[in-house]
């Protein structure tokens, strides 16, 4: 996904004026939680910036770095957001990501299961 396709999704709000990819790169060079980027994106653009909106725009640019079009990967962890080139930091976000990953095979799992219990039971 490219970032022309990123400006078409309905996911993405109209951010036309100024640089937010300039404005990102400022906020998140320290970590910062979501609930205070969101707060700062409101005060300089004008607009709410749904998580979900958030969440696309972070795959858009971390695939950007997978395929080698940047160095910068934006993190994440229970500390919030940051854009990094460090190395532990990423390996760190993507271990975090694998860790989420697991806690939600092992949830479908259990619900599976329980599935399975009530429609053997009748």
């Amino acid at each position: 996904m490219n970032e022309k396709h990123l400006r078409n999704t309905f996911l993405t709000p109209p951010i036309e004026r100024g640089d937010f990819n300039e404005f990102i790169k400022e906020n998140l060079k320290d970590w910062i939680t979501y609930a205070n980027l969101k707060e700062r994106i409101f005060n300089e653009y004008a607009i709410s910036y749904p998580k979900r909106s958030w969440n696309k725009y972070i795959e858009v640019k971390n695939e950007a770095f997978c395929n080698g079009e940047n160095d910068m990967y934006i993190a994440h962890s229970n500390k919030g957001y940051k854009i990094t080139k460090n190395k532990d930091e990423i390996v760190a976000s993507v271990n975090h990501l694998h860790t989420m990953a697991l806690n939600m095979l092992s949830k479908e799992s259990k619900v599976k299961k329980a599935l399975n219990r009530s429609v053997n039971n009748g």
